[in-house]
């Protein structure tokens, strides 16, 4: 999941994702086609990019995994990752992401960034990974024990290829000023949160994701009235910092950081299921060590 820098990624932004305790197991064995048993929708589609992509042969594949599918855990750059790392443990871990950024476009007609797939491959647990998205080069950052992270689903579901999602991808890359102005704020507030991270300032992490949900709200346009009136909801419960819409928007799930302690009496507060998350080290985080930290331009 990505802690702020949301709708960045594919613009060559910084973001600050980390991988979270959510697990995809997959285990396979050669066939004469692809196939596999799995919850994520469209599993087969994903299983045959990643294995076009990668020069595989055919595999079947039975995937045992409780990310949950459709919150906003990104549970298909999970799939695609744990595909990934079955077939090609010897990797790089940043290439494997591309890989599967490759796969997951190709398979979905979505042009999605590489940030779910990088923290997938290469998150760090008691950390989240400030990655430069236009040379993917990364730093690890402390992420504090007495916050937890907090996903909430919205219960508005879509699918991407249904939203204006590539179409708010043209408006950016094109120079909206909405956009943009998105863009350069966004990406001003991760370095913020980063310093806040490093300040142990949890006060102000609270106040930038509220920041980050109204620039996506106003400036990027991709909340809807329900996901807006959940973010409000959680702003106002005691123990939460603060809190925001995830990932691509459009409905989905929203994202609060809440104070350790706070957790069933802020899941009580919201009166639905929230996903506790703690971070958690990548598939390929062994196998790799980190490049040069990025720098401060956009």
């Amino acid at each position: 999941m990505n802690l702020i820098g949301e709708h960045v990624d594919y613009l060559g932004g910084v973001v600050l994702p980390a991988a979270v305790d959510r697990h995809t197991r997959v285990t396979g064995r050669a066939a004469k086609e692809w196939t596999i048993e799995s919850d994520v929708g469209g599993g087969l589609t994903y299983l045959r990019a990643i294995g076009i992509e990668l020069g595989s042969p055919p595999q079947t594949v039975v995937v045992e995994s409780d990310v949950p599918p459709g919150s906003g855990l990104s549970s298909s750059a999970a799939l695609l990752v744990s595909i990934a790392v079955g077939l090609h443990p010897e990797m790089d871990g940043a290439e494997a992401a591309r890989a599967c950024q490759r796969a997951e476009q190709n398979a979905t007609g979505v042009h999605v960034g590489v940030m779910d797939q990088f923290a997938s491959a290469l998150g760090r647990r008691g950390h989240a990974l400030l990655l430069d998205c236009s040379t993917l080069e990364y730093q690890t950052v402390p992420f504090p024990d007495e916050l937890v992270i907090a996903v909430i689903d919205s219960g508005e579901h879509r699918s991407l290829a249904d939203t204006p999602y590539n179409e708010r991808r043209r408006e950016a890359e094109s120079g909206n000023p909405k956009r943009r102005r998105h863009f350069e704020s966004e990406v001003a507030r991760v370095h913020a949160f980063v310093e806040a991270l490093k300040a142990r300032r949890f006060e102000r992490l609270g106040v930038l994701l509220k920041e980050s949900h109204q620039s996506l709200r106003d400036d990027f346009e991709v909340s809807t009235p329900h996901v807006d009136a959940l973010v409000e909801q959680a702003w106002g419960i005691e123990g939460c910092l603060g809190a925001r819409i995830m990932g691509a928007g459009f409905g989905g799930s929203i994202l609060a950081l809440v104070e350790r302690g706070h957790e069933a009496a802020f899941a009580e507060a919201m009166k639905r299921d929230v996903i506790v998350c703690a971070t958690a080290d990548g598939a390929y985080v062994h196998r790799t060590t980190p490049t040069r930290p990025p720098t401060r331009s956009a």
